[in-house]
């Protein structure tokens, strides 16, 4: 007799449910396939290169690394290169709208990938707000507070009782996500086509008020002071663990898939050019920056802007910044709205959240309903809340997708056959099955042991990210011994991890070094997210809480996923094939000639055993 299963049992078993690979590789679209490489490489610019560059850089130069701050960046882009490489890989395979939402679901399954889609959708509206804030705040400047004091005199303030509501009714940062909202209606490939011609501009102006910096600036100011180091190597770290905030956005290029004329091809490329191209820019930025000017007397809101006013002559920078400073913040910021629709699209596809988000209008082929909520919402939070308050929370879900995109590469790498018995066989390197590694580590070469150890290390970069935040708390050397323990299982598990070979994938690009890219992405992803402060971490659980409610209520009964359960008998096996990454058949392509005899003749083997018989 069938044991009934409880319910629990059974949204586990719903929870799980992943997206066919087949499916997700489908070209099949609603949305207008128009969007070039350039179309798409502007795209990632614009969403990275805004005020980290502008505003961010001041903070690392003066307050963490000096002029080796151009380090600090250097090493975020080496950073952020593993977390491109595994967002590279997923391009290539799944020209799908949702980003690490839709590679989640295809190898992790539905609940993963839930939460990955609902924290990103919360961290792209609130970076939408955020930026509008910061545009606003721009252009007061500039008008001496002349707008807010109107705003002020003639709409009253808003209530002081709690701090975290802003002073003024901010009608300006409304406008601005008006204005964009509406310059999205004319479909995607007009909006991104305008956001490339002001990306441009904006990088001319960047790049016009570096070579300023050259020619006002004087090579004393990097050895006054304390030198080019003056907050030693621990400093350029430190400003490195800020810098890479400046970076996150390129990832968005993916959820323009839908959208790109040949997303295969095009997607890696504008993903790679677009990071290579902001790191080049970062880096020579800030060392322009500390040139024109002694760190300890730059200006942290407007850097750029504030070191040239110093300088006789040089006016034409200083309003050459200060409109590279508004495209940066502004008017290159329709990027960040462009994405938020869709995302909901992808997910309300998939019927995790309202179907009514995944309509799309048949004139001007953009995901509407999505559109007007995403700017009424980032509306509502730019008109009321504090520029600090909302900048709290954002990076949160890019963090989080970031951890998740490592993951799922490796799992499809690595343990696409994580359903097999633990005692299944996998490859080895030649170095490893023909060295003393296998000698030492009898079974290495077995499913259970690549499953323990990928959780090791997960678990070793959790133990590493919570000592750092919470038991190191000084200077003395006795601390640093906690970081010994999750250091070495870190090593430990690491090392016997590169001595498995992973899988190829058909039609996928193959990152050089695996598994470095998804395990050094986890790894860094981890530690930033260590970083974040509590309240941070509260306001994301809360709206994580709000999520699983609306997935538990709504998502689990209308998703068009499949379980093994919604299938009949005879179609079960096929069920939880095309459930997972269909690349288990592939394996005897990627076996030795020998092997694949051997595998091929065991069941003709076994037939003449039995008619013997």
């Amino acid at each position: 007799m069938v044991r009934d299963r409880s319910w629990i049992e059974l949204l586990g078993a719903k929870a799980i449910r992943r997206k066919s690979l087949t499916e997700a590789q489908s070209l099949d679209t609603p949305l207008n396939r128009c969007l070039s490489v350039w179309h798409l490489t502007f795209f990632g610019v614009a969403h990275m290169a805004g005020a980290g560059i502008y505003v961010l850089s001041g903070t690392v130069i003066k307050e963490y690394a000096g002029p080796a701050a151009s380090l600090s960046f250097t090493l975020c882009a080496i950073a952020s290169l593993f977390t491109g490489m595994c967002y590279v890989e997923f391009a290539s395979l799944v020209p799908k709208a949702g980003s690490s939402y839709t590679y989640t679901y295809c190898v992790l399954g539905e609940l993963p990938a839930f939460i990955v889609g609902w924290t990103m959708l919360l961290d792209y509206i609130l970076s939408m707000a955020t930026v509008a804030k910061a545009f606003s705040g721009t252009v007061d400047s500039l008008s001496k507070q002349k707008i807010s004091n109107f705003v002020s005199a003639n709409l009253g303030t808003l209530p002081k009782a709690w701090s975290i509501f802003d002073e003024t009714w901010d009608l300006l940062a409304v406008g601005l996500i008006l204005v964009l909202a509406l310059l999205l209606i004319g479909g995607a490939k007009f909006s991104m086509s305008v956001n490339a011609g002001l990306s441009t501009a904006q990088l001319l102006c960047l790049l016009t008020a570096t070579v300023a910096c050259f020619v006002y600036g004087s090579l004393d100011n990097w050895t006054a002071g304390s030198g080019f180091f003056p907050f030693g190597g621990v400093g350029v770290v430190e400003g490195a663990s800020i810098a890479m905030f400046a970076f996150s956005g390129f990832e968005s290029v993916g959820s323009a898939a839908e959208e790109c004329s040949n997303p295969k091809r095009d997607l890696p490329r504008a993903l790679l050019a677009s990071l290579s191209a902001v790191s080049v820019v970062y880096v020579v930025a800030c060392l322009g920056l500390s040139f024109v000017q002694p760190y300890w007397k730059l200006n942290v809101a407007a850097p750029f802007v504030v070191a040239f006013s110093g300088h006789p002559g040089a006016k034409w920078a200083e309003v050459t910044a200060a409109v590279g400073t508004l495209l940066a913040t502004g008017a290159t910021k329709v990027t960040g709205l462009f994405v938020v629709p869709r995302l909901m699209y992808a997910l309300a596809s998939d019927g995790v959240i309202f179907g009514a988000f995944a309509n799309v209008n048949e004139r001007v082929q953009v995901p509407l309903l999505g559109l007007a909520f995403g700017a009424v919402v980032s509306s509502v939070l730019a008109l009321l809340f504090r520029l600090n308050f909302l900048a709290e929370m954002v990076s949160m879900g890019t963090l989080v997708s970031y951890c998740f995109i490592g993951v799922d590469l490796f799992v499809l790498r690595y343990l696409h056959f994580a359903e097999l018995p633990g005692d299944s066989p996998v490859q080895l390197r030649a170095w490893a099955a023909n060295g003393i590694l296998a000698r030492c580590v009898p079974g290495l070469a077995r499913v259970r042991w690549l499953r323990r150890l990928f959780l090791a290390f997960l678990l070793g970069c959790v133990w590493l990210a919570t000592t750092l935040s919470v038991i190191i708390k000084g200077t003395q050397l006795w601390r640093w011994a906690f970081l010994a323990p999750p250091g070495l299982a870190l090593i430990f598990s690491g090392a016997l991890l590169t001595a498995f070979k992973p899988y190829d994938v058909p039609g996928m690009y193959m990152s050089p070094g695996l598994p470095l890219a998804p395990l050094l992405a986890v790894l860094i992803n981890v530690l930033l997210l260590s970083r974040l402060s509590i309240r941070s971490w509260i306001r994301f659980f809360c709206w994580l809480f709000l999520g699983l409610l609306m997935y538990i209520l709504y998502g689990v009964k209308h998703s068009k996923a499949k379980s093994v359960d919604d299938y009949p008998d005879s179609n079960q096996d096929k069920a939880v094939k095309d459930s997972r990454p269909d690349v288990i058949g592939d394996q005897l392509a990627d076996t030795p000639a020998a092997d694949k005899d051997k595998t091929t003749s065991e069941p003709e083997n076994e037939e003449k055993k039995q008619s013997e018989t």
